[in-house]
């Protein structure tokens, strides 16, 4: 009788994990890869930022168009409800919708800015904004995200 009740259990277990019950919102897992890919892009970015590394026009126009894109699209991947326990993300973000969202399109706006200074290899106009940058992103984390 207890194997019987062991083998229901399990087969109710694979049913749930077929059906995707247990799943997360898929957008979870894209904004995650999109977040990392912009901290990916900007830790390549502030190695030359602090002239650690040499200026080179193509490779970082590349990175800042990278922060560029997953930050434009960032705000879409916040639709209510989708937080599970591996995210980061707060309550405070559907609690205070407008807010957030407004802080995603200024990092956005800024990251195009940066990406269009690259683009044109303005040095001197890119190494200027880029500060902005750290700043939208920090207006966003503090209320926002959970610390690690």
């Amino acid at each position: 009788m207890r194997s019987k009740l062991r083998l229901a259990a399990i087969a109710l277990g694979l049913t749930f994990a077929a059906t995707g019950a247990f799943a997360q919102a898929p957008e979870i897992g894209q904004r995650q890869n999109a977040m990392k890919a912009v901290g990916g892009a900007v830790g390549q970015i502030a190695p030359v930022i602090r002239n650690e590394r040499p200026w080179d026009g193509a490779a970082v126009a590349q990175q800042a168009q990278t922060v560029a894109t997953n930050l434009s699209a960032a705000k879409a991947l916040f639709p209510a409800g989708s937080t599970a326990d591996n995210s980061r993300a707060l309550p405070a973000i559907w609690e205070r919708k407008a807010d957030f969202d407004g802080l995603m399109d200024r990092a956005a706006g800024v990251a195009t800015n940066l990406a269009q200074l690259a683009a044109a290899n303005n040095e001197a106009g890119f190494r200027a904004a880029f500060p902005q940058l750290g700043q939208a992103c920090g207006a966003c984390h503090t209320p926002y995200r959970r610390p690690q």
